[in-house]
């Protein structure tokens, strides 16, 4: 029984006034991608780099750098890539289920998890986040939404 002034509690330990607002996913990948970022090896990466910190059942890797017109190719060191994959099991409590790999690139799975593009700007600390909605993932969208708002509420976030 509750006392006055108490407010529930979920299984997350979320009060009721919190669960009521969920935040938009954008906000809270663009707070993983500066975690992961802050985190993360330092000096030139290779994209598949996953060295920075990520919420459990979260996996962020390094995409790669922008394109630099002066060098005609992509080594812009103030524009970076990110891939955050967020797969349908996350709220587990284990590890991010690991992909199969290619010599160039890892496979990714539509039918079991959202990948959810992001870009960092090192000189103006800007973090876009690309939508996903028009991606390739199987996910019912509005299961992603809740899926990212669990994660972010939970004892598995960083």
């Amino acid at each position: 029984m509750m006392g006055a002034g108490c407010a529930a509690v979920d299984a997350t330990g979320v009060t009721d006034e919190r669960s009521k607002i969920m935040r938009p996913y954008e906000v809270v990948v663009e707070e993983w991608i500066r975690e992961f970022y802050s985190s993360m090896d330092s000096g030139f990466l290779k994209p598949g780099n996953d060295s920075g910190l990520a919420p459990l059942g979260v996996k962020i890797i390094f995409d790669g750098y922008g394109y630099n017109e002066e060098t005609n190719t992509e080594d812009d060191l103030n524009s970076l890539s990110f891939a955050v994959f967020v797969h349908k099991d996350s709220l587990n409590g284990e590890e991010f289920p690991e992909h199969e790999q290619t010599f160039i690139a890892l496979i990714h799975r539509p039918e079991e998890e959202v990948c959810i593009y992001s870009w960092y700007t090192v000189f103006d600390n800007r973090v876009d986040v690309i939508p996903f909605e028009d991606g390739d993932t199987k996910l019912d969208h509005k299961s992603v939404y809740e899926l990212i708002d669990r994660l972010d509420r939970s004892d598995y976030a960083n």
